[in-house]
């Protein structure tokens, strides 16, 4: 059971809460009323049907800024000797008959507005209703030339009234808005300083004694005479951010009318190039009549090559004169970005550039011009730029702009005498969008620890936004930042600490403002030891058994023959020894001089078997090598049967003219056959 101080707050909160739900349901239904409408203008339109009628009183006001709760308006008036009434309207206006108000009564009128969430009034509007009359609307009947003079006639006879007072406005066509108005005019008005070759546009509006101004009459246009041309041309040459000259065309607005004085038959443009020669081209502008010149609405551009120009003049002429000639220079040399901040904003409307001034120029009067591109449009298709005074940092670009598109935005300062200086550069984007995936991305270099990757950047006008980094994955474990670098080169990197022989996929996307791109992919394998043919591998590995078996066998037979059977020659058996006519007594000699003999092979001396009687065997059961050895040191051959008719037969040989000693070691060392002589029998 609840504690007497429990049932205290208890109470305390019942209390409370709902006041506050209801203090909040107030105030929000204050935040969702509307606002309150603008003070009242009301008046009586002029209607003449033959006679003069009185018309409903019209109140129009401003229903402020749209609310997301649809309001009803209903129009309030009270006079001194009448109640207040009051009628339904729309959102701008509402009407009072005259049949509800007299003619010369002080009314005060307001309007209300009102929605679920509350109302709103405007302020009170009092007036007499014989002074809220508004006369017939002026019309302007003639003009002269010399000077320039219009001519109207006012509606206030047609009501009664006398001749009242007059307004006056004029603009210079295409433009839009109208200067300030001047006053004061009775059927008459001459305007001075007027511009050559211009169409003006007038309109007026008057008021007659007693009434309100009458509504602005039709536009009225007017064409000025014609002059001779003034003032310079704009013009400017379309480059690469680093040009050369052949690389730029030169291109030029078309002059305002007021400028032109006339109609612009054709340009003069001197080209100037670096060995002092120069080239007069005249340009006409009739159509097809020249194939050098090409022209829309606003700007021209030559088509003549810029090859080894460094600058050039241009004038255009008319039926009245030439304009005096405008000068620039033409860059024969890439140019250098100066590196100073340039900012770009773009929406759908507008391009807004900002900078900061560079200090290390100082001549005042030299002018800025801020020049933009869409990216991947061909020359002179997209470009446009504008001329600002030196003491300005921003300029606004106006124009249709594209959603996704880069805009190249270049900053230029231009010397009196024409030359320019290339201080900064920016790309900009209507909105930051997703980019593409990255081309061409593929592994060029492949090692057992690491690869080579390589790929191209996206093209700038497919970007569809400012590329932050490139972002480069391995397996989804290692990812790698890379800055986007400025230029069209092929990018690379190399992923180190790989494993040899292992399986990868690699992956690489681009990554703007708005989030990172899709995914490209490739898989590789490293290799499994460095620098090492497998192909070289496998070919040994098919031919090492073959060869090893080839080898063992003729291994086993020369041990055989040369070790464990020991055979001595028979010379009394040898076709060499019975044919030979002469005594040779040189080893070498005998070695060098050919002989002949039909067979000239060892195959042909007698083999025996010698046995070692001093170790009761044969040489191959105890181990030749020993028995050889100790014969040998005694320098004489030892062995079962005839031991010394062999030795005879060693100590001399005979031929057919006589006989002759020779020294045992020369023969054994030429005739006795070596484990490598029979080896290769």
């Amino acid at each position: 059971m609840a504690k007497r101080g429990n049932r205290w707050l208890l109470s305390i909160f019942l209390v409370i809460v709902p006041n506050t739900i209801y203090n909040m349901k107030s105030c929000l239904a204050e935040q969702g009323g509307p606002p309150p409408p603008s003070l009242l203008g009301c008046h009586i339109p002029y209607e003449y049907k033959g006679m003069m009628v009185r018309s409903a009183i019209q109140c129009v006001w401003d229903p402020g800024p749209p609310s997301k709760t649809p309001s009803i308006y209903t129009l309030h008036w009270e006079s001194a000797d009448s109640s207040e009434q009051t009628v339904r309207g729309s959102n701008t206006s509402a009407y009072i008959q005259p049949t509800l108000v007299s003619s010369h009564s002080e009314l005060s009128v307001w309007v209300e507005a009102e929605n679920q969430h509350g109302s709103a009034s405007s302020p009170k509007s009092t007036f007499n209703t014989a002074n809220i009359m508004k006369p017939a609307t002026p019309t302007i009947t003639q003009h002269n030339l010399e000077p320039l003079e219009i001519y109207w006639e006012s509606k206030c006879s047609m009501q009664g009234l006398s001749e009242g007072h007059c307004q006056v406005r004029h603009r210079v066509a295409p433009d839009e808005g109208w200067p300030e108005v001047e006053e004061g005019f009775h059927g008459v008005y001459c305007l001075e300083n007027v511009l050559p070759y211009s169409w003006y546009e007038f309109q007026v509006r008057c008021a007659c004694p007693g009434s309100l101004l009458s509504d602005w009459s039709q536009v009225y246009k007017v064409e000025s005479p014609r002059a001779a041309p003034v003032g310079l041309l704009d013009i400017w040459s379309e480059c690469k951010l680093a040009p050369q000259s052949s690389e730029c065309v030169l291109m030029w607005k078309r002059p305002p009318r007021w400028h032109a004085g006339g109609e612009i038959l054709g340009y003069v443009v001197t080209l100037s190039r670096w060995d002092g020669t120069a080239t007069v081209v005249n340009a006409s502008t009739v159509a097809n009549a020249s194939d050098q010149l090409t022209c829309d609405k606003k700007r021209c551009h030559l088509k003549a090559t810029l090859t080894n120009v460094t600058a050039v003049n241009i004038s255009a002429f008319t039926a009245y004169g030439a304009t005096i000639p405008a000068c620039l220079h033409i860059p024969l040399s890439a140019q250098e970005n100066r590196g100073d901040a340039l900012q770009v904003e773009i929406n759908s409307e507008v391009l807004v550039v900002s900078w900061n001034p560079p200090t290390r120029y100082i001549n005042n009067q030299s002018k800025y011009v801020v020049q933009y591109k869409q990216a991947g449009l061909p020359q002179t298709k997209g470009f446009d730029w504008i001329r600002l005074d030196r003491s300005q940092m921003s300029a606004t670009l106006t124009g249709q702009f594209e959603k996704y598109i880069a805009y190249q935005v270049a900053l230029f300062l231009v010397s009196p005498n024409g030359s320019s200086d290339h201080i900064s550069s920016a790309v900009g984007y209507v909105h930051q969008g997703i980019p593409p995936n990255v081309p061409s991305f593929e592994v060029v270099t492949v090692k057992a620890n690491s690869v080579k990757v390589t790929w191209k950047p996206i093209p700038l006008p497919q970007r569809r936004g400012v590329i932050v980094c490139y972002q480069i994955g391995l397996d989804s474990q290692r990812v790698y930042n890379l800055s986007e670098p400025q230029g069209d080169e092929d990018r690379s990197f190399w992923l180190e600490h790989l494993d040899p022989g292992q399986n990868y996929e690699v992956w690489i996307r681009a990554i703007t403002e708005a989030g990172p791109g899709p995914n490209s992919t490739v898989t590789f394998k490293t290799e499994d030891l460095e620098g090492f043919d497998y192909n070289i591998l496998f070919v040994l590995a098919m031919f090492i058994p073959l060869i090893s078996f080839l080898l063992m066998r003729k291994f086993s037979w020369v041990f055989k023959e040369c070790i464990g059977f020991k055979k001595v020659p028979d010379p009394s058996n040898s076709h060499v020894f019975q044919k030979m006519n002469h005594q040779i007594n040189g080893s070498m000699f005998l070695i060098c001089v050919p002989v002949e003999e039909p067979d000239p092979v060892l195959s042909h001396l007698e083999i025996v078997k010698f046995q070692d009687e001093m170790a009761g065997g044969q040489i191959g059961d105890r181990g030749s090598q020993g028995a050889m050895k100790g014969l040998m040191d005694q320098g004489e051959w030892a062995g079962s049967g005839n031991t010394a008719s062999r030795e005879d037969c060693y100590s001399k040989m005979t031929d057919s003219d006589s006989d002759t000693d020779i020294f045992p070691s020369d023969y054994e060392k030429h005739f006795i056959p070596t484990a490598m002589d029979i080896m290769y029998l």
